[in-house]
């Protein structure tokens, strides 16, 4: 089973909650429930200046943090390519910011389907990381992770268009029952991403 990583505002291993926010990129990229995007000890003790909200509007907004939104519906039918590319280009910009030293937490409801969606694309992306390591890492990070089948699906299809090939994600849709999801990823060695 890969190894668990534990940041600010997780739960005790073994014991993460749906509530909690898991740390993809150290001192960088945070995931989480839409709780998260509002609780202004959490934002400012981590020093998080922008927080992406994917489908739906946090409230209420924390002084000194910049908000955007995008809309996705968690739905099989629903198209990820363009939220994909503007989530891509604000990350990239919420990162560039403060001298470089940025922060943004990405968000959707529960932190489960929508959100990690967009943030495995962007790891795709920018970290040029297959669909298996960037998966891989997001749900090593945060286990209750499970994109429905229908993005699942079109992130394979970005995967060929980036880099020609699928890598060996051979489901259609991940496990229900969390310790099944690792068990898929059990190979995948810690990708050790970097802000940089």
């Amino acid at each position: 089973m890969p190894p668990k990583r534990k940041g600010k505002g997780q739960a005790a291993a073994g014991q993460q909650s749906s509530n909690t926010v898991s740390v993809i990129i150290p001192s960088a990229l945070y995931l989480g429930p839409c709780s998260s995007a509002s609780s202004a000890p959490f934002l400012s003790s981590n020093s998080i200046n922008h927080v992406l909200s994917i489908g739906i509007t946090p409230s209420p907004k924390v002084d000194n943090v910049t908000y955007h939104r995008l809309g996705l519906n968690d739905s099989a039918l629903s198209s990820i390519s363009s939220t994909i590319d503007a989530a891509t280009k604000i990350i990239d910009d919420a990162l560039k910011s403060k001298g470089g030293s940025g922060r943004i937490l990405v968000h959707c409801s529960a932190g489960v389907s929508r959100s990690p969606t967009v943030v495995v694309g962007y790891l795709m992306k920018r970290r040029e990381m297959s669909l298996r390591e960037a998966l891989g890492l997001v749900l090593c990070a945060r286990p209750q992770v499970s994109p429905n089948h229908g993005f699942l699906q079109q992130l394979k299809d970005l995967e060929v268009e980036l880099r020609g090939g699928v890598s060996t994600l051979d489901v259609d849709e991940l496990p229900r029952r969390e310790v099944d999801r690792l068990a898929l990823f059990s190979d995948v060695e810690d990708a050790g991403v970097t802000a940089s």
